[in-house]
């Protein structure tokens, strides 16, 4: 059951999902990979519309649809593993907002667990590595190395059953 907020306090989450929307939005119109052209659609087009509609939103003080909005544009960066997005939305907002929570968590199950039992873990684990790999960070090393013997114990539990 959630409280309910006071004035300051809303003003504040208006505030804040606004901008977190607004920069999501940002992030597809400057993500060019992300744009679709058909004859009766331009996404550049419909992308600013939901500008001004946030905007309009914000203006009404509609938090609720604010918060929607922002969980319905994050799907794609989730689904897509896109982890850029994260920095993206800090470096534009200021806010620590990590749509990957869940997913982090899931894989830290996965290495206290000290294996891989299913072929969506070993998916999630690799594109974990992909992306600690892809961070060129030294202290990542010995995780990415714990994590890869993983994956290969898998692959091998795997290719013994063939």
């Amino acid at each position: 059951m959630s409280m309910k907020l006071n004035q300051d306090e809303k003003h504040k989450e208006l505030l804040k999902y606004r901008a977190l929307v607004l920069a999501t939005i940002d992030y597809y119109l400057d993500n060019k990979q992300l744009e679709v052209k058909t004859v009766d659609f331009d996404s550049e087009t419909h992308f600013l519309e939901l500008k001004l509609i946030t905007e309009k939103f914000f203006e009404l003080g509609q938090l609720t649809r604010l918060k929607s909005w922002f969980r319905d544009l994050t799907e794609v960066p989730i689904e897509g593993r896109d982890f850029k997005f994260n920095q993206y939305i800090k470096e534009k907002t200021n806010y620590d907002v990590d749509i990957f929570q869940s997913f982090f968590e899931k894989i830290d199950k996965i290495v206290k667990q000290g294996k891989i039992k299913t072929n969506q873990q070993f998916y999630d684990v690799r594109t974990m590595v992909d992306y600690l790999e892809g961070d060129c960070s030294k202290s990542n090393e010995l995780r990415i190395q714990n994590l890869i013997e993983m994956l290969d114990d898998f692959d091998q539990k795997l290719n013994s059953k063939k």
